[in-house]
């Protein structure tokens, strides 16, 4: 596709619109019958003459028409009085929000000139800091989740420039500085905030030729062409004005035969709108008077099931959606969400039984921009369903993944005061991170046109899971980079999954996105098949911790094995009975570091817990197994017997194994991870040693087929890399450890496993020659680059981290760029 960025402005030309050839033109019309049908919409036809009578004025127009045009009501409107700027680019991206905003910044990295058109004055969309919903936890729900790319840069210098923690309703400026940032880095990238999309102009019914924008404080009227759009607004607003085949309601159980649908179909999707409020100590007493107008709670019963103990930052259950239609009733709906949230805090400064602890506080911010749950869902050649996100499949043109639990929210939020919504049971709802397609990212009929964010291609039941910040990132930067590599391609986005869906994953993982069930295949990298020495590595360690897990239901444990045996696993268990029991263990095998799915043993063993007994236990399995695989060991529930277990502290440097998963099966079938860094104590006969340098060329930047993972010994520590011939490269790319598996909330924070001083060096005579590095990085990817260097080794020396006492490194590349 031709590279455009041309500028066009004109004002006063009446009647303007853009030919196939995208020039401006003028296109005559009939006033006087325009004027008729306008009279006839507003009733007001018996005003007008006979058919056949012409007025003089009619006949002969005045020279006072002259720019004006009809108006709707029946009157005309002066033209002339806004500057209209035309302005031609490779992708417009229309929706500022964190998936539009990664999409815009990705397709710019790429070479693409983008355009970001956002209808608000600060980007985030649901996470700004005028809604201040923080991209949610995911991590909360499933292990080695953590979304990378785009979103973790953002994420990560957030937190060490924010002195506030990062938690819902907390949301604030630094945040927006953060995002605006880097957007102004992208010298591909023009932003146009404060500007709305009112119109889509279509070339034919399957291509989108301009979208029409007004921007608000400068009197200026947009015109944007592209070869390519995104709609990043939420709503799906760009797709349904052009005609998109699209959802909205919930479909019956039967149509996809999906566990979390209803039995009957609905065009009232059932979750409504957030508004946040902020609290502070003012160090005085701080009364409210609650306004006549607002909802009242008077007593605790009127709040059931709706913690209001933390009175500081507002709260998602103040939600308000049903019966009233969730586009466009939003101004409604945000006025109930007012009435709402101000009865809340009316209850808990006045009426609450622990009132006197909010006796100082007072309401330093409240939202007037509700944070929105449901959306259009354009249809695309692939729809996503509930099954995708319970038993995910490979997807050759994945661009992102999900993994946050099908989040059905209950109808009438909290309008239904007997009702609060409670989390479904994870036999329900669980999921395993699972991968979204490109065909579910652009819209079946309208062929140049890519969604990010909510309206994406899904049911309503998978909906509630791809619907939050977090997998609309990382879909959102996967979307950025197919429309570069549309424009590179001079083709649609079908064409580019049909074509193209190699590249388009070696860029995404050569960019730090996760693509599941795929490694590194990069043709260009020079460290593929890469002979790595280090200076020492760390072996698996189950550290022993304080705390018990009673064995009331089934647990089991995912661990990596380097060799070829598992001749036993001994197990730290805790007895509290005064009889000795008999356990039975099984050996399964897992396909990711969070799959429990296998339902066969490879094998058995069966072991004796003494009474009373506190240590190992031995199960012998005396198995020969599969070499740099992952498997997992269960047990049933034994009443009265635990199993000790080891959680991280939290914010502190990650003790627990990397690609380690713990877990209990509290339903018949789905088995839960237990998330943020906990692992139960255990010892693998003969030892295993998973965290090898060679994982830096195994094709992966995080835990999935397996750890992928180099650990050191100690530190300081070194890597060497041997390349497979001479080569002259140029780029050195690492991918440092930023904690996959937790997010942090702490403010002013880095993550302690993050390398922070390093050094690249190359062999020159005798020595090594310094070519690039850092003395206080804190990032998860950096790529450095350098004059040509011709040589077949490098090194990496790592001095120090932000706070671990060993090195961690996921992946290195080397490129001649």
């Amino acid at each position: 596709m031709p590279r455009c960025d041309r500028e066009e402005r004109w004002c006063g030309r009446r009647n303007s619109g853009v030919g196939d050839a995208g020039h401006h033109m003028n296109i005559p019309f009939d006033r006087r019958n325009l004027f008729q049908s306008l009279l006839g919409w507003a009733g007001l036809r018996r005003f007008l003459p006979p058919a056949g009578v012409a007025s003089a004025a009619a006949a002969m127009p005045s020279p006072s028409d002259a720019g004006r045009r009809p108006g709707a009501a029946g009157g005309y409107i002066l033209e002339g009085k806004e500057e209209v700027v035309r302005r031609d680019f490779d992708v417009v991206v229309i929706g500022g929000g964190i998936a539009g905003t990664c999409a815009a910044i990705a397709a710019a990295r790429n070479g693409t000139r983008t355009a970001l058109v956002h209808e608000r004055s600060m980007l985030g969309g649901n996470s700004s800091s005028e809604v201040r919903l923080y991209p949610e936890v995911s991590c909360n729900h499933n292990v080695w989740c953590k979304e990378t790319g785009i979103l973790d840069e953002i994420h990560t210098e957030e937190r060490v420039r924010n002195h506030e923690p990062y938690v819902e309703g907390l949301m604030n400026s630094v945040w927006d500085l953060v995002l605006y940032e880097w957007v102004l880095r992208e010298k591909d990238l023009t932003l146009f905030l404060n500007t709305t999309v009112r119109e889509v102009e279509m070339k034919d019914p399957s291509t989108i030729l301009a979208v029409h924008g007004v921007q608000l404080g400068t009197e200026k009227k947009f015109l944007f062409t592209a070869p390519l759009f995104v709609d990043a607004t939420g709503d799906g607003v760009i797709g349904y004005r052009a005609g998109a085949e699209h959802r909205w309601g919930m479909e019956a159980r039967s149509e996809f035969n999906e566990p979390a649908a209803p039995d009957q179909p609905s065009d009232q999707p059932q979750m409504g709108n957030t508004l946040f409020f902020r609290a502070r100590d003012a160090g005085a007493p701080v009364p409210f008077k609650a306004p006549p107008w607002i909802a009242t709670f008077p007593a605790e019963a009127d709040l059931v099931g709706r913690n209001h103990s933390d009175f500081t930052r507002g709260y998602w259950w103040i939600e308000v959606g049903l019966p009233m239609h969730q586009i466009r009733d939003n101004e409604e709906i945000k006025h109930e969400a007012l009435r709402q949230l101000l009865g809340v805090w009316d209850h808990i400064k006045n009426r609450c039984a622990q009132r006197d602890k909010a006796r100082n506080y007072g309401l330093d911010f409240v939202s007037f921009w509700p944070y929105k749950r449901e959306a259009r869902r354009i249809t695309g050649d692939y729809l996503l369903t509930q099954h995708d996100c319970n038993n995910p499949r490979t997807h050759p043109d994945a661009i992102g993944f999900g993994c946050w639990y099908v989040d059905i929210h209950k109808p009438g939020g909290i309008l239904a005061r007997s009702r609060p919504n409670t989390k479904p049971s994870w036999e329900d709802a669980g999921v395993i991170p699972y991968a979204i397609p490109l065909r579910a990212c652009y819209s079946k009929n309208v062929t140049n046109l890519l969604m990010a964010g909510r309206p994406i291609s899904t049911t309503y039941a998978a909906f509630s899971s791809t619907r939050v910040l977090r997998t609309g990132a990382t879909v959102g930067q996967g979307v950025g980079i197919a429309a570069a590599l549309c424009r590179r391609h001079g083709c649609l986005p079908r064409e580019l999954a049909a074509n193209h869906a190699a590249e388009l994953r070696h860029t995404l993982l050569r960019q730090d996105c996760y693509v599941p069930g795929y490694a590194n295949e990069d043709p260009e990298d020079l460290a593929r098949g890469a002979a790595v020495t280090a200076s020492s590595e760390a072996p698996l360690e189950f550290r022993e911790g304080d705390k018990l897990y009673p064995l009331a239901m089934p647990a089991a444990q995912i661990f990596p094995v380097s060799g070829g045996r598992i001749d036993a696993v001994e197990l730290l268990l805790v007895s509290g009975r005064d009889d000795a029991v008999e356990i039975r263990a099984g050996l399964r095998q897992a396909e990711f570091v969070y799959d429990f799915r296998a339902t066969t043993d490879l094998a058995t063993a069966t072991a004796t817990v003494p009474p009373r007994w506190r240590g190992y236990v031995r199960f012998a399995f005396h198995q020969t197994v599969e070499p740099r695989k992952m498997y997992w060991i269960h047990l049933p529930p034994i009443p009265g017997v635990s199993w000790a277990r080891f959680d991280d502290i939290f914010d502190a440097p990650s003790l627990s194994p990397a690609g380690c998963t713990a877990a209990e099966r509290p339903g018949p079938t789905r088995w839960h991870p237990i998330t943020r860094g906990t692992h139960f104590v255990m010892r693998i006969d003969p030892a295993q040693r998973p965290y090898g340098p060679e994982n830096l060329v195994s094709g992966s930047n995080r835990p999935d087929r397996w750890p992928n993972l180099y650990v050191s010994g100690s530190l300081p520590a070194w890597v060497e890399v041997r390349l497979a011939r001479r080569s002259t490269f140029n780029t050195v790319q690492l991918t440092f450890d930023t904690d996959i598996n937790r997010h942090t909330r702490q403010a002013l924070f880095r993550y302690p496993d993050c390398v922070k001083r390093y050094d690249i060096l190359a062999p020159d005579g005798s020595g090594w020659r310094r070519l690039a590095g850092d003395d206080d990085n804190y990032f998860r990817r950096r790529v450095h680059t350098f004059d040509p260097v011709t040589a077949d080794r490098l090194r990496i020396e790592i001095q120090e981290t932000n706070g671990a006492a060993a090195a961690r490194v996921y992946e290195l590349r080397v490129y001649n760029s």
